[in-house]
């Protein structure tokens, strides 16, 4: 299923790479924002976040606050490029 047709990004390789992040820094909250930088692409319309989101969260992954808040407060903590 494509979750994200201006990057071609699919439900599975978004859970892939949810889990990559996941299993690199356990316990930090995902993003799609974070998703999205660790695949190299960058969101373009961002509609898809809403999914994306969805995704993580069902998936079991801990899943922060809605960008840009989420993607801010990790900036403002000290977190810089993720």
């Amino acid at each position: 299923m494509i979750v994200c047709s201006c990057n071609v990004l699919t439900k599975r390789i978004i859970l892939e790479t949810a889990a990559e992040i996941a299993a690199a820094s356990p316990g930090r909250p995902l993003t799609p924002a974070r998703v999205y930088r660790e695949l190299g692409v960058r969101a373009q319309c961002t509609v898809c976040f809403t999914l994306v989101r969805k995704i993580l969260a069902e998936s079991g992954a801990l899943v922060t606050c809605p960008e840009p808040l989420g993607t801010s407060a990790e900036e403002s903590a000290g977190m810089g490029a993720l």
